[in-house]
């Protein structure tokens, strides 16, 4: 029998172990039978700190780790799984390499994204960043005023880097929900937008990336107007992400209640919308039209 794989094994990456650090702390010190308030008296900090280090907002410090194993008993093996995440927590990654561009809070979502088994979207209004080229991704990130040059460059880079992860032999499975409005809305102009579909026709049609447009006299459902991100993960251990943004602010949802409300969200919006080859129909119809200026 192939022996269960640690938790250290599991991680990815640094957003992933830190993810995994926090649920093992939750679940040892529910294991002993504390409280956050327990374990919180015993480590002298507030209980809000002790939540934070088990919601993964907070990082955990080899020292706060030391300070916990005098109040929990671990195995061996458990301490040493529970160091290797610390210390993979702490680790580099690509998306580093753009902390000039990358907005507070978004190294979580590459991290989710770059980690996940599987990515579903609700698009309402854009062609979502795995799926942009880089002409829709420099006129989209172009239209907002003050952009310097350099930074649009970089943005536009960060934005294709992103897509590499759907090249990997590992990839994930992706299904993006589309409002036929996304379709019909032009950024930048028609040639460019042909190009832009041409594109999305071209992953739609590889294996792992399914494309299903939602028609605007489709029946009304319960993720209607709302884009989201939905990021689940081999291990079942780690409980699906949902990921929202508006006007700026990001949410990100992993309480099994909530995330169930975005779930069955999902799942009506996918039973109203086209089947993928029509929706590839669609698709094709749309370029034929933004190629002859119909």
């Amino acid at each position: 029998m192939v022996p269960a794989r640690s938790d250290a094994d599991r991680a990815t990456n640094a957003v992933l172990a830190r993810r995994r650090l926090a649920q093992g702390l939750r679940r040892y010190r529910q294991r002993a039978g504390l409280t956050i308030e327990d374990l919180a008296r015993g480590l002298e900090c507030s209980a809000a700190k002790v939540s934070r280090m088990e919601t993964g907002i907070s990082g955990i410090r080899i020292q706060d780790l030391t300070a916990i194993t005098h109040l929990i008993d671990f195995a061996e093996s458990e301490r040493r799984d529970l160091e290797e995440l610390v210390r993979r927590a702490r680790g580099r990654e690509w998306w580093q390499e753009f902390s000039d561009v990358v907005p507070p809070g978004s190294g979580t979502f590459f991290g989710l994204e770059d980690g996940a088994a599987t990515i579903e979207i609700h698009a309402t209004s854009l062609i979502p960043g795995l799926l942009q080229t880089a002409d829709y991704a420099r006129a989209l990130v172009g239209s907002v005023n003050g952009v310097a040059p350099e930074l649009l460059t970089r943005r536009v880079a960060l934005r294709q880097r992103r897509q590499r992860l759907l090249d990997r032999p590992d990839a994930p499975r992706l299904t993006v929900l589309m409002d036929e409005a996304v379709l019909r809305r032009t950024i930048g102009d028609g040639p460019l937008m042909a190009a832009q579909w041409e594109h999305v026709l071209r992953c739609a049609e590889s294996a792992g990336v399914v494309v299903q447009i939602v028609r605007s006299d489709a029946p009304v459902h319960p993720a209607e107007g709302v884009g989201f991100t939905l990021f689940s993960f081999e291990d079942q251990d780690l409980s699906p992400v949902v990921f929202a943004e508006a006007l700026g602010q990001q949410t990100f949802v992993d309480e099994p209640d909530p995330v169930r409300v975005y779930v069955d969200a999902l799942a009506s919006a996918q039973r109203v919308a086209q089947a993928p080859d029509i929706s590839l129909e669609m698709m094709s119809k749309r370029v034929k039209e933004l190629r002859t200026g119909g």
